[in-house]
């Protein structure tokens, strides 16, 4: 089968790992085809794959509609893999056009509130949703037009799962708090600053906040750092391909997304054996019992500087072993032997 693979990102995240896993996999059975956006991302994906590119700025966008309309037809494609909104209605209407198969991969939770539209996009113009978490087919499901969707749940899979459970562990000089994501206000990077500039002066002296990441709202968040008189304590480290160095080092990931699937960065940082705090958003309740292979937090300041004040003062054997039970966790229920077994599960049915 030629599976076409189309992801329009304009930098890489979570989405990108899952399409560069899923591509690799697949290609062990299918010939694999992949039409982006941005060709300096090109190379992460993978090598060995015959490879499109167009701007794919909106909706409507009829340039890249009929580049991808000419790709599609003459590489014979049977199925088409789109993991972003845009492609979702591009992509859609290709392949009802030309009568072949479209799965879209979901990966955060979507309100179904625009009927007509959510209606025409997630359901009349693909052939099934691959969703990282529950949480998001349940949301899919609450519209009465989606009953009847066949929806595959699917949790991401971690590159390098085995070589995350045998890292090394450092102790840092002060406890070490990571948070990665695109700096976006979804990813609550400004709250997690705001519950900082909260605490104890006493305790901010001793403490060490790290940023991985890039994104629109670097500028905002270097203002919101100097005003907060947080320049010694946090610092933007700027995107890292492998943050398992800083995960080596870390005392504590923090990850404050207002919506997200499953995020890869938490199930990273829990393989590292680094005990986590997130929020109930997406699937992150499904595998975090909280208390115990990590922490669940309201999403405002206040609760979450109350919540890093108990946990910096928790002892260090109790924040290890919740460590090592979110290690456990993922290596049961995030392994790339299970995802595999997944995948080619829905592709070949």
């Amino acid at each position: 089968m030629n599976i076409l693979f189309v992801c329009s990102a304009k930098s890489w995240g979570g989405n990108e790992k899952w399409t560069t896993m899923a591509m690799k996999t697949l290609s062990e059975q299918h010939h694999i085809f992949f039409f982006g956006r941005k060709k300096k991302l090109a190379e992460n994906f993978g090598s060995g794959y015959i490879k499109a590119f167009a701007p794919m700025i909106a909706y409507f966008d009829l340039y890249s509609f009929f580049k991808a309309w000419h790709f599609v037809k003459r590489n014979r494609i049977d199925c088409i893999v789109s993991t972003k909104k845009k492609e979702y209605f591009i992509f859609g209407i290709i392949s009802r056009i030309m009568k072949i198969r479209h799965l879209i991969r979901l990966g955060i939770v979507r309100d179904m509130n625009r009927p007509l539209w959510h209606n025409l996009v997630y359901n009349k113009l693909n052939d099934g949703i691959i969703a990282n978490a529950h949480r998001i087919e349940k949301n899919l499901r609450s519209a009465p037009f989606m009953m009847n969707k066949p929806v595959f749940v699917l949790y991401n899979a971690i590159p390098g799962l085995s070589g995350l459970l045998s890292i090394k562990k450092e102790v840092p000089d002060k406890f070490t708090i990571i948070s990665t994501g695109m700096l976006t206000r979804r990813k609550g990077f400004h709250i997690l600053t705001e519950a900082v500039a909260a605490l104890p002066d006493n305790m901010k002296q001793n403490i060490k906040v790290v940023y991985i990441g890039q994104g629109r709202e670097k500028e905002d968040l270097e203002t919101q750092i100097s005003s907060s008189v947080l320049n010694q304590t946090i610092k933007l480290a700027g995107f890292q391909k492998e943050p398992s160095s800083f995960l080596r080092k870390a005392s504590l990931f923090v990850l404050l997304s207002e919506n997200e699937g499953i995020s890869n960065a938490l199930l990273e940082a829990m393989a590292c054996g680094v005990p986590v705090l997130t929020t109930d958003s997406g699937g992150s309740t499904e595998f975090i019992d909280s208390g115990q292979n990590g922490f669940i937090v309201e999403r405002n300041a206040e609760t979450v500087a109350n919540k890093l004040i108990e946990l910096i003062q928790m002892p260090n054997n109790i924040l290890k072993d919740i460590g090592k039970s979110g290690q456990k966790t993922v290596s049961g229920l995030f392994a790339e032997e299970v995802f595999r077994k997944n995948l080619f599960e829905i592709f070949n049915s």
